[in-house]
């Protein structure tokens, strides 16, 4: 009985090791065919470039609602150019006077770490929540002379150019107190 065993058992391991090193060419060869030219696995995944100032890519703002203090906008950002590109993220959002020079501190944002990336064909808009804090700006509460904004100068995730928008509100001069709000990342629609 003890040799029946022995003989099985070398058998088995043979074929779970064939089984094992099929499996493991196979995962080596798949990477390869997706990077051979000409394959079809090369042309099923376009390259998408990212969506910026640079790109075509227009912003503006459209007012939502008042409450006591606060102001919502849509922040809307819409691909005006001739191909598809894709942004993710929270935008990087600053008042700034008409010389250009940054108002206070630049807009806080959500907590959300993981966004979804965005694709926009020709024509499609992706937007965002900005909310203004009016109740934080004021003279005596830490952020200085009160100015008057001009516009919102805006930086997308991983882009060098700025893009603008209107923006006429009060806001701090010093940084500090955080009275503009992101308060998720760009989603399409």
């Amino acid at each position: 009985m003890q040799l029946r065993t022995t003989l099985i058992r070398p058998l088995v391991s043979r074929s779970l090791v064939a089984a094992a090193g099929a499996v493991a060419a196979t995962c080596a060869v798949l990477p390869a065919a997706y990077a051979m030219p000409g394959s079809a696995a090369a042309h099923a995944a376009p390259v998408i470039r990212p969506c910026g100032a640079s790109h075509n890519l227009r912003v503006r703002t459209v007012l939502e609602h008042r409450t006591a203090g606060t102001t919502s906008y849509t922040l809307e950002l819409t691909n005006t150019g001739s191909y598809t590109c894709s942004l993710s993220g929270y935008p990087a959002v600053s008042a700034i006077t008409r010389a250009g020079r940054q108002l206070g501190s630049p807009a806080g944002h959500g907590l959300l770490s993981v966004a979804p990336r965005v694709t926009l064909v020709h024509g499609a808009t992706a937007h965002t929540t900005l909310v203004y804090h009016g109740g934080l700006v004021g003279a005596g509460r830490g952020c200085g002379p009160v100015r008057n904004a001009f516009e919102l100068r805006i930086y997308i995730a991983g882009q060098r150019l700025a893009m603008y928008a209107a923006f006429g509100s009060r806001a701090c001069s010093h940084s500090g107190h955080v009275y503009l709000t992101i308060t998720e990342p760009l989603r399409r629609g």
